[in-house]
């Protein structure tokens, strides 16, 4: 315990201080890990009930829609002699802390500031949507969130195959961990990823479906689980998420706008990594983090059919920024409020009334937030003192405006 001490150079304060949040944090957790929200009804415990009935035969049905990975985290559950709502919550809560400890890692790596980085991992765990996720909803979200901060860790110490490891983990939970792919594209256009790293995505989703396959289940209803995902949920151009289609309407055109809308945010993706190609500019660690809030803002905000909880990734890397740039302390403090708004419109089963702020105001406010953020990435790229040297026709000149 002394040379941890003195490798992170706390004293007594510092380990109060952390004691303390991590007794408030589980505190809260605790107090919330008896609510049965509706998704466990309806989904984990039936399909832990099934799991429990039929073993590892239940892989081979087609009776879950989730990607393997979580379904393997079930059926061990399911060989547990204790209460499974009890032991998938203690699992997620775990988790919560790791991601809160990664978090807290990222900001003293890219700060140097110890009191930044405790106010992160403390911060982290009083967070309304990261606690309403785990303990009271019983979500999963956290998981795949967790393997992106691993990312994120490893992207800034420059390890970028031990980086792009963590995302392929994550892509193997969530699709939603697609929000920031163009930021892995940008990073390698800057030559910081090689294209070979990218192979863990598709190879850690290949070996995650292994075990379901060999189950019985046929393999291309494995491959295409997240594609058929994506045909659920159809009755709303925006499931509660203040998004674009909160201002012009959700019930409308739901067939037309639903494509049209698919494909004008990969128009939209493309457009702005075309831009952010054609400048050559130092990548730092703070500019990753913005980048990383900018696609996972944007992504959801023109993407239809989008639920309450998939601004969860904003949410988290918008403290991180916020840390980084103490100016935009009020980022992460809107983008929360905002998403744990849309959180207990869900949860609290307002299914026909609308929230205390409508969403459509808020998707203004989002729209507001992905302006600044996007307006601070413009004004460090184009910044001649974040530019890099060019090599052109064997001459060596700065790439300015």
């Amino acid at each position: 315990m002394n040379k941890f001490l003195k490798k992170y150079e706390l004293d007594r304060a510092d380990v109060l201080y952390l004691a303390a949040l991590t007794l408030i944090g589980l505190a809260i957790r605790v107090i919330l890990r008896v609510v049965t929200s509706e998704d466990w009804k309806v989904y984990w415990d039936p399909w832990i009930s099934d799991l429990r009935q039929m073993g590892f035969a239940y892989l081979a049905t087609d009776r879950y829609d989730y990607a393997p990975s979580f379904v393997y985290i079930l059926w061990v559950i399911s060989k547990l002699p204790i209460n499974p709502m009890t032991a998938y919550k203690a699992i997620h809560i775990v988790i919560d802390f790791v991601a809160a400890a990664v978090m807290g890692k990222i900001v003293m790596e890219t700060t140097g500031s110890k009191i930044k980085s405790f106010c992160t991992y403390g911060f982290m765990l009083l967070v309304p949507t990261l606690w309403a996720e785990s303990a009271l909803w019983a979500q999963c979200d956290i998981i795949f969130m967790t393997f992106l901060l691993f990312c994120f860790y490893y992207l800034i110490q420059e390890r970028p195959n031990m980086a792009l490891f963590f995302y392929g983990l994550a892509f193997a939970f969530k699709l939603q961990s697609l929000f920031i792919f163009p930021f892995l594209v940008i990073l390698w256009v800057n030559k910081k990823i090689k294209l070979q790293h990218f192979l863990w995505i598709p190879g850690l989703y290949f070996l995650s479906i292994i075990p379901a396959w060999i189950a019985g289940r046929p393999l291309m209803d494995l491959i295409n689980i997240y594609m058929a995902q994506g045909a659920q949920d159809v009755w709303s151009l925006s499931i509660k998420w203040p998004n674009i289609y909160q201002i012009i309407g959700n019930q409308y055109f739901l067939l037309e706008y639903a494509e049209a809308g698919t494909w004008l945010i990969l128009g939209i993706l493309m457009c702005v990594m075309f831009a952010m190609a054609q400048k050559r500019y130092r990548i730092t660690s703070e500019f990753m983090i913005q980048m990383g809030l900018f696609f996972a803002i944007l992504t959801p905000y023109f993407l239809p059919h989008m639920h309450e909880r998939y601004g969860c990734v904003a949410d988290i890397l918008a403290v991180i920024y916020a840390m980084m740039n103490i100016k935009r302390f009020y980022i992460p403090l809107v983008h929360i409020l905002m998403s744990f708004n849309s959180y207990m419109a869900y949860l609290s089963h307002l299914e026909n009334q609308e929230p205390s702020i409508y969403y459509g105001v808020w998707a203004f406010v989002e729209l507001g937030l992905l302006v600044i953020v996007g307006l601070d990435m413009w004004r460090y790229m184009t910044n001649p003192e974040n530019q890099t040297q060019v090599v052109k026709a064997g001459v060596v000149t700065e790439e300015r405006e």
